[in-house]
């Protein structure tokens, strides 16, 4: 769900398993949508790239220079997406980040795991970064198909995609060009395709349409799934995950508060709150990350 440009970090900064995730320049779906793209749909005051001041991407409805929040945008602007307008869109108590369902403040859909973007994953089989805001693009290195994984049994909202051993280009690893850039952008827990490990359930389950935070333990809804690790990061006792909302009381605390998630050397802390980041970085997981696509 986005698009920006940023140095790109280190792998080992993002806790990958081992090398593979990517990104994309720009979200076309996003635009299609009237959506702002990756924009500043957090509101931080800088998520987009100098984009295009007639385009509604990734800067939101101008760009950079819009109001709605480009690389000038005021702190605390309220993002155009349903995972950063300050609303309550599904009704259930929770706004925004602090809403189980929304994996970035790119996502335009509180209710479920579907992106909620115009054009995301047109193909229900091929998968590219499912957190870029514009996946299934095939734009940004990653690729996989769901017919290559052994736990895909049909279920969910991709039943056309079951396990079939003949399926051809099923990668055993993702490219570096993916690992740099889907990987800021990866929730900790999950791999850069959208199959994650969360509290509770005892397998990693794809973060299909069908699936909510409600039904993580039901396999017709949310499906089981097998990570890919050379795309995977790690979700450690003091860091946030999805579907991981509070941390050990052991984490280390400020000023005797409640703990405070840890983030890679270099990046803030944003716990639940996208306005907390900016100067071109994307709330994810707790952690200000650079927006690099």
């Amino acid at each position: 769900m986005m698009s920006r440009i940023v140095p790109a970090l280190s792998l080992l900064t993002f806790g990958f398993l081992t090398a593979s995730c990517s990104s994309s320049p720009v979200n076309q779906g996003a635009r299609d949508a009237g959506s702002g793209g990756a924009t500043d749909a957090r509101g931080t005051g800088g998520g987009g790239p100098a984009g295009d001041a007639s385009s509604a991407g990734p800067g939101g409805a101008g760009g950079a220079s819009s109001a709605a929040g480009g690389a000038g945008g005021p702190i605390g602007t309220v993002g155009t997406t349903q995972c950063s307008d300050g609303l309550d869109n599904d009704g259930d108590g929770k706004i925004d980040l602090q809403d189980p369902e929304c994996v970035s403040p790119l996502d335009n859909d509180e209710s479920s795991f579907a992106t909620g973007i115009h054009g995301d994953n047109m193909d229900a089989c091929k998968q590219d970064c499912f957190f870029d805001g514009n996946s299934g693009m095939g734009d940004d290195g990653c690729n996989w198909d769901l017919s290559c994984d052994p736990a895909n049994i049909g279920a969910g909202a991709a039943r056309s995609c079951p396990y079939d051993p003949s399926t051809h280009n099923c990668p055993t690893a993702q490219s570096a060009k993916c690992v740099a850039n889907c990987g800021p952008v990866t929730p900790n827990g999950c791999d850069c395709v959208g199959c994650c490990v969360v509290p509770g359930v005892n397998h990693p389950i794809r973060l299909d349409a069908s699936c909510t935070a409600a039904n993580f333990n039901d396999p017709a809804l949310c499906p089981a799934c097998t990570q890919q690790p050379s795309c995977t990061k790690t979700c450690d006792k003091c860091q946030l995950c999805l579907g991981k909302t509070t941390l050990d009381p052991s984490c280390a605390t400020v000023d005797g508060g409640a703990p405070t998630p840890v983030c890679p050397s270099g990046q803030t802390v944003c716990g639940t709150d996208p306005n907390l980041c900016m100067n071109n970085t994307l709330c994810v997981t707790g952690c200000c990350v650079p927006w690099i696509f």
